[in-house]
């Protein structure tokens, strides 16, 4: 019996522990945390660096970089509107600002890498298309500004 008492205060101390221990985090200077509970997003999303709480064994902590992120695109082989061909390598830098709203919409970095191959890629094709070469290469053109959002208004 008293065997039995030991054991079982041992478990009970282990089990007190362990959800202790699930029912805090450390939020990092450099990551952003949602917090999900059954895979649905719960509250905002944690911006400042410390120890926070979530209720253990339900609730779990997605992170996110807080940090600029790089994209970097496959060369590709694009012709111009003089239907030359050039080769362009592509890289872009990106940061995820809101990490509830990133999750919904996104879900996970590697997702968001493959949307923004489709979206990068297409949008230089098609400023590569609708210029010369010597448009493109000519750097007394860049004062303008050019920028994603402007050649997405084309379309």
């Amino acid at each position: 019996m008293k065997q039995a008492i030991q054991i079982l205060s041992l478990v009970l101390i282990a089990a007190f522990i362990a959800t202790i221990w699930d029912g805090f985090y450390i939020l990092r200077e450099d990551k952003l945390a949602v917090i999900t509970q059954f895979g649905a997003p719960v509250g905002k999303s944690e911006t400042t660096a410390g120890l926070k709480f979530k209720v253990p064994f339900i609730q779990h902590v997605r992170y996110f970089e807080k940090r600029i992120l790089i994209w970097d695109g496959d060369p590709n082989q694009i012709a111009t509107n003089d239907k030359t061909f050039i080769f362009m390598d592509n890289t872009a830098r990106w940061r995820i600002s809101d990490a509830l709203l990133f999750l919904q919409a996104v879900g996970t970095e590697m997702r968001a890498q493959t949307l923004l191959d489709d979206i990068i890629n297409g949008a230089v094709r098609d400023m590569v298309n609708q210029n010369d070469l010597i448009e493109i290469i000519r750097s007394s053109d860049w004062n303008k500004g050019y920028s994603f959002a402007r050649s997405r208004r084309r379309k």
